[in-house]
């Protein structure tokens, strides 16, 4: 009995009995460069609701790494994502339907869902999405031109190191 007990207390401490995180497993895959795996073992947990599932999913289909190249597919997870609060998803979306073909396609006006999107990333504190954001409202481009709310945006971006950001914002003189 005391046998089996110090068995039992080796396996536990040495994790043998526990099963790897599905999770982790996967992302572990991703780095090793087996995105097909990577894709398969996302799969499950994107359909349960797993934001981080979802965001890795759709860069896998965004850049065709282990799925076929697809940007609706990309969207799709991302905006799940999204909705759940995923703040590097939205930034994507913006991205998508900014600088995207398909994602462009889905909507009347492509700008203006990029900067909403850009919009909802830079208020959670997404330096890049609130510098892409500065740059639409520089440009007029989805949002109106402004050169005070650019600077704002820009601002916060600066504020957390983003080089592009503080450039910018010594060319608008802000």
């Amino acid at each position: 009995m005391l046998r089996l007990v110090l068995l039992l207390a080796v396996i536990l401490a040495t994790g043998a009995t526990q099963a790897g995180d599905p999770l982790s497993d996967a992302l572990r895959a991703m780095e090793a460069g087996r995105h097909a795996q990577a894709a398969q073992m996302l799969l499950p947990l994107a359909n349960a609701g797993n934001t981080l599932a979802q965001y890795r999913l759709g860069m896998l289909y965004y850049q065709g790494d282990g799925v076929p190249e697809d940007e609706k597919q990309a969207v799709f997870w991302w905006k799940k994502a999204a909705v759940q609060g995923h703040v590097e998803s939205m930034f994507q979306l913006g991205s998508a339907y900014l600088f995207g073909v398909q994602a462009a396609r889905t909507v009347v006006d492509p700008d203006r869902e990029a900067a909403s999107w850009y919009f909802q990333a830079a208020s959670a504190g997404h330096a890049e999405a609130q510098y892409h954001l500065g740059l639409l409202f520089l440009a007029g481009k989805g949002v109106i031109e402004s050169h005070s709310e650019a600077a704002r945006w820009m601002k916060k971006a600066a504020t957390q190191g983003h080089v592009g950001a503080q450039r910018a914002l010594s060319s608008i003189g802000k």
